[in-house]
């Protein structure tokens, strides 16, 4: 069998079960989001091999906290430029790719930017960054990052054992 073709297959056959297991058992436990856990699932394997999970869960995770601060900057009425979405994605923005430049756990940027964009998807409100709870986005990045890094790995063990 074709390395690309026991990819495929064992995508297919995770991809399948995660949906699954999403919407009828996760989702009563915790919030989850499967385009998120996708996401985090294809930055795994753009981070390298040897700390896949770590970058990815951390930088996706630091990029949905930046996005939480960019609701935040965007609610405040700063003196001359005033308040709006428009500056706090700025702000936060510029934020994210500062601080990635000076430590090394969230040094690539382009996972942390997926896990700002991954927060704006589930529809970030200065309500739901205040909950305190597993429906705050950046939780809900957290938790589906981790199941997206583990089911990368899951299909790429599969696919070895299959090929």
């Amino acid at each position: 069998m074709s390395k690309s073709l026991a990819v495929a297959i064992s995508v297919g056959i995770l991809a399948a079960v995660w949906n699954a297991l999403s919407g009828d058992y996760l989702g009563s436990i915790v919030a989850t989001s499967i385009p998120v856990g996708f996401i985090a699932w294809a930055c795994s394997g753009l981070a390298g091999k040897s700390d896949a999970m770590q970058k990815t869960v951390i930088g996706m995770t630091f990029g949905a906290i930046i996005a939480s601060v960019a609701v935040v900057i965007g609610g405040f009425d700063l003196p001359v430029i005033g308040a709006s979405d428009e500056v706090g994605v700025g702000l936060a923005a510029a934020i994210l790719v500062l601080v990635s430049g000076r430590a090394s756990q969230v040094s690539n940027v382009g996972i942390n930017v997926l896990g700002f964009a991954s927060a704006f998807t589930l529809s970030p409100n200065a309500a739901s960054i205040a909950a305190m709870d597993l429906s705050n986005p950046v939780a809900i990045v957290l938790v589906s990052s981790i199941l997206g890094v583990v089911a990368g790995n899951l299909a790429g063990r599969l696919a070895a054992a299959i090929k």
